[in-house]
């Protein structure tokens, strides 16, 4: 992961953080598919915008959302360590786990930037 790509997601996870914290559970939302979209390649970051999602559809009380989010827990964690994940997917239970997806350009051009480099391969925890 570049330096840039690390910067913006972590980036994303602090507004994320934030808006949770003011209960503005679906801006939150949104900054969470966003850093999804950014991590979903690394273990840790996968995990981490999935155990955030649960932490929303708990608080909305969402059944299966929760139960969406405890199998993209297990099943994205171990997609990441295999470098078998969904191109784009967002990572919310109202989309399909395996589903690819276009990326935003913005992210696109975080994530493409190979100007430099920093810790973490695709499937190893990066962060």
């Amino acid at each position: 992961m570049n330096a840039a790509h690390r910067k913006t997601l972590e980036e994303e996870f602090a507004l994320a953080n934030l808006l949770m914290r003011q209960r503005r559970d679906e801006e939150a939302f949104a900054h969470l598919q966003r850093a999804h979209v950014l991590g979903q390649e690394y273990v840790g970051p996968h995990l981490r915008s999935h155990w955030l999602m649960l932490k929303i559809a708990a608080r909305r009380r969402d059944p299966v959302a929760v139960f969406g989010q405890a199998l993209r827990i297990v099943l994205g964690g171990l997609g990441s360590a295999i470098g078998k994940v969904p191109t784009g997917n967002t990572g919310g239970s109202e989309v399909s786990m395996f589903k690819k997806m276009p990326i935003a350009a913005d992210l696109l051009e975080v994530m493409q930037d190979r100007g430099s480099t920093g810790a973490g391969e695709p499937g190893r925890p990066g962060l």
